[in-house]
């Protein structure tokens, strides 16, 4: 049996994921948890394998809870209203999540996570995750890759390259880190970060990083490491938009 743990302010939204976990026949459900102060207490009587933990939840919110523990010995999946910041917090360090309303389709991903070994939580990550909600590491990206996280400055990256469910993300030092998160997430985590540009359904470019462009039908954008990257027809006059000409 799956044992786990319900955290959440909200009495709706325990009896909700309960009625849905009811479902699963391997799962079996400790107790529900309003009051987040008792969390620490409960977690370590209780020994669950999962926690299903509310972010945003007074006294002590998600990120604090976890934040009490040393280690975690335990998997922890995030549930969140969707908010933009909270959920680009949550994809940067690589920690899983599920929005509310909850429903059943993704519950049903993270229970079969938690089976392939895929539900990560580390007391790292969740540092990182506190920090960049509190915008003390808001230009930084925490790579999860084979070796662990790596810290990278976003302004340092020259570009997003995608290779299938893949990423490479090459940086202007000529290091080059390979990401088991597709293109689309990076771009969704730096759609308000005006250096980058999406200029290919396969390359998210840094535009500090253009040596040059030669003109086509879309065009070709040549990168400070000789890297050549095709514009996309339907995108080259957004692109070109960008730039004064003299």
């Amino acid at each position: 049996m799956i044992k786990v743990l319900l955290i959440d302010d909200e009495k709706h939204a325990l009896v909700t994921l309960a009625h849905y976990l009811q479902d699963f026949k391997e799962i079996e459900i400790l107790e529900s948890i309003q009051d987040s102060r008792l969390a620490k207490e409960r977690i370590t009587a209780l020994k669950p394998d999962i926690v299903f933990l509310d972010i945003e939840m007074p006294y002590l919110n998600g990120f604090e809870v976890l934040q009490q523990f040393e280690t975690l010995p335990f998997k922890v999946v995030f549930t969140t209203a969707y908010d933009q910041y909270a959920i680009k917090a949550l994809k940067l360090n690589a920690l899983d999540y599920i929005l509310k309303p909850i429903e059943m389709d993704e519950l049903k991903q993270a229970i079969d996570k938690y089976h392939q070994q895929e539900l990560l939580t580390t007391t790292e990550q969740v540092s990182n995750l506190a920090k960049f909600t509190m915008t003390q590491m808001s230009d930084t990206l925490a790579l999860s890759t084979l070796k662990g996280l790596i810290f990278i400055k976003i302004e340092d990256i020259m570009y997003f390259s995608a290779s299938n469910a893949y990423t490479f993300v090459v940086m202007n030092n000529g290091d080059k880190h390979l990401v088991s998160k597709s293109l689309a997430v990076f771009e969704e985590v730096l759609l308000d970060n005006p250096i980058f540009f999406r200029v290919h359904k396969s390359y998210l470019i840094n535009l500090k990083f253009i040596s040059q462009y030669i003109r086509g039908e879309g065009g070709e954008i040549i990168m400070q490491d000789k890297t050549s990257v095709v514009l996309s027809r339907n995108k080259k006059q957004d692109f070109l938009n960008l730039f004064k000409k003299i």
